[in-house]
């Protein structure tokens, strides 16, 4: 039986004059109109002491006609316990289009915290009164209706075949009745995080233990029914940067899901955050521990804040446990089927279930024909390549060495997130006079003096190597002192310089050779005389020597060539801006094509090559810059 927390009311033994009835919103049109004073109530919650959702048993057949008003929760002003109109897979439901289950509906809320709630019922109101002052006026052809805010204005969902829309038939508020309920004390999600953890001694001792257990508590998502893949785009399989300052890039497929079902098991248990709500979270906990602290997200981690109370700064933040995922309905183990059943739930039963669903074994559907993988694009951009990924977005993708070890993670229907490993990229870095931002794309028009720190790229540079030393152990100083060393200079495709604001040089980031190639290993052998300061100096680059690299007026063109992976042409397809007739050259036959192609009398055979002012436009524009291209090619 279910558990009688609190108290019933039945509506029509009441001594309260009946409201006018207004038309229910409901899927199905034969829906009736109904008085929702004339039917019992009784209100459930399901994982106590959370406020997020209710079992509302009831014979009421419209579930919009009524909710419950909570007038004196900290979490809200107009907070309300409200219809919860979704559809989830393992509910057992009497009325799939009421969202009808056994014995009543499934309600929720998220800002009530117990106590007494009062029935709430509609009024119908003419559009003289929903426009008033107290209503607001907004625009009765795009306001929806919502019965949590209780917005007044009746907008009903009318089927046609294949389809649905919305029209305003009627405008209503919402009454309060002298109906009264008591709840138990409830809470949200943060404020059981505080009661749980935390001792109220010490404000980042407090904040430690929080995160602790709400790292414990917390699910990075839940699982829900899988729905049929299908094709959703016309692009191939393609890469993309990521929108994080610290992820690097997305494989995108071109596969979706339609008709995904959710769980109620997933939407029941609260703590389900990646890797930017679990920071968030972290940030409120902090203004409810003390309001006087304050945060700021990382700059250097998506998933992080920086937390500051008392002038101490501490970092926060994170992301939940594992992963949920898409299951079949056959593997479904517990349905939700309300009526006389108790399906009060406590959290780690919760847990348990959604555990379970992540680790069922499910067989890959996605159609992998033609995937694009990291290693596809690690050996096509070889020592270092511009990649077009559409949209005029550029980046720079390198080997960084010959181990071919990708870090990634795979999530949607085919989509990939690289980490790290082997394939080098352009991030807050110059390269070629042209700045790639710390979100891996270029900017166009980037000036020096506006990112005069930032790394610098430099392709086939030539460098030193250690390729022998000796040295003996100093047990007075615990060093090594350094009696010889032979240096061979070599070329080196990619050297990154990064700056030392120390000496105010940008020096250069080793990474080959056997026999101690590290700068301060060069400083030093040069430091003690044993090699020529000629070698130190090849691996750093000046104020000057950098502005001169960078300022070449390259900074608003975009790359000459590389490859693309943008998905409209196959992946490592090469470009090569200008060379119109496609035949792996930029020349005076590449002029003539063109002008014969604008004079309607010949063909492109590189339609995407032409377009060298990124416009999707082929004309009189681009001919002007491919012979100026051609112009500055010759004056070198």
């Amino acid at each position: 039986m279910l558990k009688k927390l609190f108290a019933v009311a039945a509506a029509s033994a009441l001594a309260v004059q009946s409201l006018p009835s207004v038309t229910s919103y409901a899927a199905d049109a034969s829906s009736k109109d109904v008085d929702a004073l004339q039917y019992t109530y009784e209100i459930y919650p399901l994982m106590a002491p959370f406020n997020e959702y209710f079992f509302v048993k009831t014979d009421n057949p419209n579930p919009e006609s009524f909710r419950f008003s909570d007038k004196d929760s900290p979490y809200s002003e107009t907070s309300v316990i409200y219809n919860d109109d979704s559809s989830y897979a393992d509910v057992e439901y009497e009325d799939t289009k009421m969202h009808r289950v056994n014995g009543g509906y499934i309600f929720k809320s998220f800002t009530t915290d117990g106590g007494e709630l009062t029935l709430q019922v509609h009024e119908d109101i003419t559009r003289a009164e929903f426009n008033t002052a107290v209503y607001g006026t907004p625009n009765p052809e795009f306001t929806g209706y919502s019965p949590y805010h209780g917005m007044p204005v009746g907008s009903y969902d009318k089927h046609y075949e294949g389809s649905s829309s919305y029209s305003i038939v009627g405008y209503y508020k919402w009454v309060d009745t002298d109906i009264k309920f008591n709840l138990p004390e409830l809470c949200d999600d943060c404020d059981y995080l505080i009661n749980k953890y935390s001792s109220g001694e010490d404000f980042f001792a407090d904040m430690d233990a929080v995160q602790s257990g709400f790292s414990k508590d917390c699910l990075y998502s839940g699982s829900y029914i899988r729905g049929e893949i299908y094709r959703s785009s016309d692009k191939e399989w393609r890469l993309y940067t990521s929108p994080h300052v610290d992820q690097i890039f997305y494989i995108y497929s071109p596969y979706s899901r339609r008709d995904n079902k959710s769980l109620f098991a997933s939407a029941l248990y609260p703590f389900r955050y990646d890797s930017l709500g679990f920071p968030g979270m972290m940030g409120k906990i902090s203004k409810r521990l003390n309001a006087d602290s304050s945060y700021e997200w990382s700059s250097s981690s998506h998933a992080h804040i920086q937390v500051t109370y008392n002038g101490e700064t501490k970092t926060y933040g994170g992301a939940g446990n594992g992963e949920g995922q898409g299951i079949s309905e056959d593997k479904l183990t517990h349905v939700f089927t309300f009526g006389d059943n108790d399906e009060s739930i406590t959290l780690s039963d919760a847990r348990a279930i959604l555990d379970e669903y992540a680790a069922v074994e499910m067989d890959d559907d996605i159609p992998r024909e033609g995937q694009l993988t990291w290693k596809d694009i690690y050996d096509t951009v070889g020592d270092g390549a511009w990649v077009d990924m559409g949209g005029g977005r550029y980046d720079y993708l390198y080997q960084r060495d010959d181990k071919a070890s990708f870090t990634c993670e795979e999530w949607g229907v085919g989509h990939n997130i690289y980490w790290g490993g082997s394939l080098g990229y352009g991030s807050d870095m110059w390269i070629d006079g042209r700045y790639v931002s710390k979100y891996e794309s270029m900017v166009k028009g980037a000036a020096f003096a506006d990112h005069p720190q930032s790394a610098i790229l430099l392709p086939e540079a030539v460098v030193p190597e250690i390729v022998s030393y000796e040295r003996k152990w100093d047990s007075s100083t615990g060093k090594y002192i350094y009696t010889s060393a032979e240096i061979a200079e070599k070329t080196v495709k990619n050297v990154v310089y990064r700056y030392d604001s120390t000496e105010q040089l940008w020096k250069a980031t080793i990474n080959w050779g056997e026999y101690g190639n590290s700068m301060s290993t060069f400083k030093t052998l040069t430091d003690t005389g044993i090699i020529d300061e000629k070698y130190y100096d090849m691996l750093t680059l000046t104020q000057e020597e950098a502005e001169a690299i960078v300022n070449n007026g390259k900074s608003s063109a975009a790359p000459e060539s590389g490859f693309i992976f943008d998905g409209t042409a196959p992946n490592g397809t090469p470009f090569i801006r200008g060379d119109v007739n496609d035949d792996g050259y930029v020349n005076i036959a590449d002029v003539v094509t063109l002008q014969k192609y604008l004079l309607a009398s010949g063909q492109l055979a590189n339609v995407r090559n032409a377009n060298l002012c990124e416009d999707k436009l082929i004309d009189s524009f681009d001919l002007v810059l491919l012979r100026k291209m051609l112009l500055q090619k010759e004056n070198k």
